[in-house]
């Protein structure tokens, strides 16, 4: 295990992926530091020495790795870490939990990149939108059929933290939500804890 007592450094952009892991770390007691670099530092060859596209999240340990991807990011966390996020190995709700952390990294968070940066998916931009905005609303129907009280299991964990932060990224979230009472059970459960509004506060670059 690591030691919990040394400081992580989190590189990110305010309320978006990084977010997640803040809520992991927050959540989890673990001892870190924010950083909001800018594009001109995202994109230097010091920055890309620790993510080779210049993207954020990206983690520094307190031995001085550093971890980029979001989804290794939260696994590296969940193994080092006790926390309460996730269910222990061999229980069932663990691999609920991977699930629909694959789900979100894969599917939601996709149609949420395509609709946010669709120049970079083409040139017909309304309709990329379009099919980005449909493909969300896919995504939701499919996890209010699916989910059993929380996206981590029985209890609310890491999966149900990163719908949050997707979630937060729709405009229209509170008509979404309306329609989904699971989803926004959910939603609500997670807003309302204390070290969510903390990381909340914090988003400022």
């Amino acid at each position: 295990m690591e030691n919990s007592a040394a400081s992580y450094k989190l590189y990110g952009i305010p309320y978006l992926g990084s977010m997640a892991i803040e809520l992991l770390m927050e959540e989890a007691g673990i001892k870190y530091d924010i950083v909001f670099p800018t594009p001109e530092e995202r994109n230097s060859e010091e920055f890309k020495k620790i993510s080779p596209r210049g993207l954020v999240p990206v983690l520094i340990t307190p031995s001085g790795q550093s971890i980029f991807e979001g989804p290794a990011i939260i696994n590296f966390l969940l193994e080092t870490h006790d926390t309460n996020l996730i269910a222990p190995i061999g229980n069932p709700d663990r691999a609920v939990c991977f699930q629909w952390l694959s789900f979100l990294s894969t599917a939601l968070l996709n149609a949420n990149n395509r609709f946010f940066f669709s120049d970079r998916y083409g040139s017909t931009e309304i309709v990329i939108k379009e099919k980005a905005i449909s493909d969300r609303k896919d995504c939701y129907d499919i996890l209010e059929k699916h989910v059993d009280a929380f996206l981590s299991g029985k209890t609310c964990g890491i999966a149900d933290f990163y719908f949050y932060v997707l979630m937060n990224w729709d405009d229209n979230k509170a008509d979404e939500l309306a329609k989904r009472p699971n989803l926004e059970k959910i939603f609500n459960q997670v807003n309302q804890k204390t070290s969510v509004q903390k990381v909340l506060k914090s988003q400022t670059s």
